[in-house]
């Protein structure tokens, strides 16, 4: 049963972040776009792709970290490295960060374009 939770804990918000970021990309986006008209070239960019692509590489580093296998030495390394916060630093903060990061990874597997076709229609280029 411990196997199932863990595959659930971390499909649960992936899946979720990944319906979020599709549904924003269906319904959202476009109008989004609509409004901006000429200024949508730097939003629909090759750069803002590499910048989805890092920030997907920040967030499942720190999924990773805030697993709750490793939340314990997480927390111990927070302590060590970390001034004073005014907040204690416990292990369900870790757990619920490791939930938004797994989250918006998901959010931003999907906001990437499956294609440069996609991008020139999506600014209205096509």
């Amino acid at each position: 049963m411990e196997p199932l939770n863990a595959i659930i804990e971390i499909a649960g918000p992936l899946l979720l972040g990944l319906v979020c970021g599709a549904l924003f990309r269906k319904v959202v986006y476009p109008r989004i776009l609509e409004q901006l008209g000429e200024r949508v070239r730097r939003v629909t960019t090759a750069t803002s792709t590499v910048s989805l692509v890092v920030q997907i590489g920040i967030a499942l580093g720190l999924a990773a970290a805030c697993h709750a296998s490793h939340a314990m030495a997480t927390l111990m390394w927070l302590h060590e490295h970390l001034p004073s916060l005014p907040f204690a630093l416990t292990e369900g903060l870790i757990h619920w960060v490791f939930l938004g990061a797994t989250f918006f990874t998901g959010y931003s597997l999907a906001l990437i374009p499956s294609s440069g076709s996609e991008e020139a229609q999506a600014s209205g280029t096509v």
